[in-house]
């Protein structure tokens, strides 16, 4: 469920990991570590066309949070270095282990989300009709995108080898150029996923309807119940509202756990070097950003 550039996708994945993490295609962590919060406000205003008064209470609130979010930033390092660690270890990987991993990262991803909330609602609170209006627009926008990658002509010969070669981009990123057995995995499990696309599109939209009618019903409120009320839409996020997903939503993260476990067992000695790497990487430098913040405040 990826809507690129989206306020929603801001808010659950909790504005500066994500930003941070979407930039290092072509850039160092660190580097995009000290220039999300001024993308974050661009991203914002292009989404919202922000007064000035909003402008300034943003820009407030990405320092509150910038300041809380470094001091969870050792967190992030340990984490990283265990997982470069245990590929060390010959014992295969199962699917109740990435299953945990995956729920490690939703932990954190939650706790991230949550303050994000906090520090958002003043802002989202105040926005006008016209500035929801353009904020459904651009979800419009994004659903079209997506209907025309994911769904128009979706069982043509080209369509489903675009879906096959997204999915094994994806995992390339981390291990490097995939084995034809690899290859094999992620395209039985794209497959089988291939009918339920539909209802990923049908649950986009009404995520997308459900923050529309929270930023509507709370303009104005008191920042406490507002706070509280978007809290609660982040851990909405939790489970699916579509009813097809929600009934098979164990099934759904254990075969695509089962499937991570395949491929990393069937991964050669170079690959795991090469995930390997990528992780302490990211780990040393979320490190090397905690003493540096530390010292400019």
């Amino acid at each position: 469920m990826r809507a690129p550039n989206s306020l929603m996708r801001l808010l659950k994945s909790g504005v500066i990991v994500a930003t941070s993490l979407l930039l290092t295609a072509c850039s160092s962590l660190q580097l995009a570590y000290n220039y999300a919060p001024g993308l974050i406000a661009y991203r914002a205003n292009a989404y919202l066309n922000l007064d000035e008064t909003q402008q300034a209470l943003l820009d407030q609130e990405l320092v509150t949070f910038t300041a809380w979010h470094d001091e969870t930033l050792p967190r992030y390092t340990a984490t990283l270095n265990a997982w470069a660690s245990r590929l060390s270890n010959s014992e295969p990987f199962t699917g109740p282990e990435i299953l945990a991993m995956q729920e490690t990262i939703e932990q954190q991803l939650q706790t991230i989300g949550t303050r994000a909330a906090s520090q958002l609602a003043p802002l989202l609170v105040t926005l006008g009709p016209q500035q929801v209006k353009q904020l459904q627009s651009k979800f419009t926008d994004g659903n079209e995108e997506y209907y025309s990658d994911y769904l128009k002509n979706s069982d043509s010969p080209s369509n489903i080898k675009k879906r096959h070669a997204r999915l094994t981009k994806r995992f390339e990123d981390w291990l490097g150029t995939l084995s034809p057995q690899q290859r094999k995995i992620l395209i039985t499990v794209s497959d089988n996923r291939a009918p339920i696309i539909e209802a990923w599109y049908s649950e986009r939209k009404l995520r997308q309807q459900a923050l529309i009618q929270l930023i509507q019903t709370q303009r104005n409120a008191p920042p406490a119940q507002a706070r509280q009320a978007f809290e609660d839409y982040l851990q909405s996020l939790n489970r699916y509202r579509e009813p097809i997903l929600n009934t098979q939503r164990d099934k759904l993260r254990l075969e695509w756990a089962q499937a991570t476990a395949e491929v990393l067992n069937a991964a050669s000695s170079e690959q795991k070097k090469y995930l390997q790497k990528k992780l302490r990487g990211y780990a040393q430098d979320f490190a090397a950003l905690t003493p540096k913040k530390i010292a400019k405040n």
